[in-house]
């Protein structure tokens, strides 16, 4: 029971996570555009650096099926009672997303594999370009998420009302061309409320109540 009440804070961890690994330890990589040569020297130089870089995001993952299982769960009328549709969707959302951060972590972790020249600077190119444009496999999955949890918080009273419209906004938001990209942001910061707002209210109840059924 103990383990259970920390599980809303998972979309904390994987947010802390995912932001450690993209920006402070992958820092600025070579772009969608960079030539093969200097791919190639990027990660031959980096090579340690960015396959940590890789492990840590894909150690992300399984904390963002956490999170979309412990809010589902939350907002189910019972344990007993089938998953609302929607619920369905947020679980569904969720686990999309953290496929999709599997694979960039993979593609991500090959060039760190391949940065000490053992593939030639012309499939790290072709790699790198791969890398770069993962995000709309990421944008994606977070968006079905964020609709599928905008569907099951706004029937909720308080609280949960505004993030459930919120969630619609930015779950819209990341299917449009560079809106995704503040949506992205803004979609990051939204799981850490809601994850803070979820577990102090479930920690409250005792885990006796779900939120909005009272």
């Amino acid at each position: 029971m103990e383990g259970k009440r920390f599980l809303p804070l998972s979309g904390v961890v994987f947010v802390v996570l995912a932001v450690l690994a993209i920006v402070a330890v992958g820092g600025d990589t070579p772009g969608s555009d960079a030539s093969g040569a200097k791919v190639l020297a990027f990660y031959d130089e980096h090579t340690v650096r960015q396959g940590i870089a890789a492990f840590m995001l894909a150690a992300s993952v399984p904390f963002l099926v956490f999170f979309g299982v412990s809010l589902a769960t939350a907002l189910s009328p019972s344990d007993a009672a089938p998953r609302p549709v929607w619920g369905r969707v947020l679980v569904g959302g969720s686990v999309l997303a953290a496929a999709a951060f599997s694979v960039s972590a993979m593609v991500h972790f090959a060039l760190a594999d391949g940065g000490d020249q053992k593939v030639s600077a012309s499939a790290l190119q072709a790699l790198n370009v791969v890398d770069g444009n993962t995000w709309i496999a990421l944008n994606s999955g977070l968006g079905v998420m964020m609709l599928g949890a905008a569907g099951s918080l706004l029937p909720r009273a308080g609280a949960y009302r505004w993030l459930g419209w919120t969630a619609l906004v930015l779950g819209i938001a990341l299917f449009i061309p560079f809106a995704d990209f503040f949506a992205l942001l803004l979609t990051a910061i939204w799981i850490i409320v809601t994850s803070v707002k979820l577990f102090l209210e479930r920690s409250e109840a005792g885990y006796t109540v779900a939120p909005g059924t009272t």
